[in-house]
């Protein structure tokens, strides 16, 4: 059929060319795969296997080819063979085990170093506009939020690890997370999904205090209420606020009396000041002690070596902790919506890379959210990861399924610098907004109290209903 000319479609004449109109109409596609693009350069990704490959070799399998496919079963079809399948010869050579066999043998170091270097590239297109979630007087800090991560249900595919009972660990992760921008930053990992993620702290503090910038303020939870972290915490001009553990010992000083005042929702917020630790002078730490308590819930107390209250208020510390939940939702979504749930390889050191490949796609679907955000003149935190994350997903499948990846990746032009980058970046974007990218809030939230344990492992609705009706009038 001839269409009428007010009708007729100029088709493009080569691959590259569909590719490129496609991906004028796929805003979200583009973008992330440019993000991906700049981030995972191929030759940065040379001088990172160069540095940290240690006993790694490159053959026909290179580096790039193993993130690119490792990358197809992420964020698309959830098989690293089926991954292998769907990519075109010319862009990934070798068989599919060969894939498998390096992903088994991946340096720990080559891992913990693909995510600083490209956190660190990421870094450099972050919008300029972005709403900081930093307490005002924190703000002289880099605040960063650390949690251990286990990395939970890997396949027992290995000779010695089939039969074994119950659920198969791969690595333990220290992660370290950067409020100001939601981006994870760095690592430290033990390959002994049974270790404890405290144990990782000096090596991980110590990276982090290296960094330029501004002073470190490290955020953690109860596990790390130790001196023996505090110390690590603590050294140089860095600062820390973590949860109070009962096991760690807090004396007050009689000559300095509480101090009780109220926060924004009426509760009543202490101060105290005095050391942590049962020893002598040597073996104990001054630390100020502010905590809350919450209607119906465990009281927080958390403990800070920020001793002015005037510099920085009880109020702002309490935020600053509460803050650390931030970690915890992306520990969710990368498992729920990154595949992390489901692990590619079997070995400790597979199961490590790919979460610092998760993590890697964690930064940039927050890079990219930041520039959503920007242009809506909204909170980054009001918009749904999921739903987002949902829609470029489809964008990606409806690339692979229209054109090939050769043609996708010949239209993405690499950015010659970050600026430029994120100046067509932000015109891409500029009006997109899809149903369902507004986080849905829950206006009257319950009341939440302790959960009473129960005996039995099981029991079913109907007992649950029963239990619950009201008893019969005698």
């Amino acid at each position: 059929m001839i269409l009428p000319p007010e009708r007729r479609v100029d088709r493009p004449r080569s691959p590259t060319e569909l590719a490129d109109s496609l991906l004028q109409r796929l805003p979200l596609a583009q973008a992330a795969l440019s993000l991906f693009r700049f981030a995972l350069d191929p030759s940065a990704l040379a001088t990172l296997f160069e540095r940290h490959r240690g006993r790694s070799y490159e053959s026909v399998v290179t580096f790039p080819h193993l993130v690119a496919w490792l990358f197809d079963a992420l964020t698309d079809v959830g098989s690293g063979r089926q991954a292998h399948l769907l990519r075109d010869r010319t862009c990934i050579p070798g068989c599919n085990e060969a894939f498998y066999a390096k992903l088994r043998r991946m340096p720990v170091s080559l891992s913990v170093g693909f995510l600083q270097d490209t956190t660190a590239r990421l870094a450099e297109l972050f919008p300029i506009v972005v709403n900081n979630p930093v307490p005002s007087s924190l703000r002289r800090f880099e605040v960063l939020l650390l949690d251990g991560k286990a990395l939970k249900q890997v396949a027992k595919r290995l000779t010695s690890t089939r039969g074994t009972a119950g659920r198969l660990l791969g690595g333990k992760l220290l992660v370290a997370y950067r409020l100001r921008d939601g981006q994870v930053i760095d690592m430290a990992v033990n390959p002994d999904g049974e270790g404890n993620e405290a144990a990782l702290v000096p090596e991980l503090a110590t990276r982090l205090r290296q960094r330029p910038g501004l002073r470190t303020l490290f955020v953690a939870d109860r596990q790390f209420s130790s001196l023996k972290a505090f110390d690590e915490f603590a050294s140089g001009s860095s600062h820390f606020v973590v949860r109070h553990a009962k096991t760690l010992t807090f004396t007050a000083d009689p000559e300095r009396p509480a101090v009780k005042h109220h926060d924004s929702e009426g509760r009543v917020v202490t101060e105290e000041w005095g050391w942590a630790g049962k020893g002598g002078p040597t073996s104990r730490r001054e630390v100020r002690r502010v905590s809350v308590t919450k209607t119906n819930d465990e009281p927080i107390v958390v403990l800070t070596d920020l001793l002015d209250s005037t510099a920085v208020p009880a109020t702002d510390v309490l935020v600053g902790y509460r803050k650390r939940w931030d970690i915890e939702s992306t520990f969710r979504d990368v498992t729920e919506v990154f595949a992390l749930g489901r692990f590619v390889g079997s070995t400790a050191e597979a199961t490590v890379f790919q979460a610092s490949l998760a993590f890697v796609l964690s930064n940039l679907q927050a890079v990219l959210n930041g520039f959503i955000a920007a242009d809506r003149g909204c909170d980054a935190e009001d918009l749904s990861l999921r739903q987002i994350r949902r829609d470029w997903h489809r964008q990606l499948i409806a690339l692979k399924e229209l054109t090939t990846a050769a043609a996708v990746a010949a239209a993405i032009r690499p950015a010659v610098t970050a600026e430029e980058l994120r100046t067509e970046i932000t015109q891409w974007l500029s009006g997109v907004w899809g149903k369902g990218w507004a986080k849905t809030r829950n206006r009257k939230p319950r009341k939440h109290s302790f959960k009473a344990k129960g005996s039995g492992a099981h029991t079913s609705v109907v007992r649950r209903q029963n239990q619950a009706k009201p008893a019969p009038d005698s």
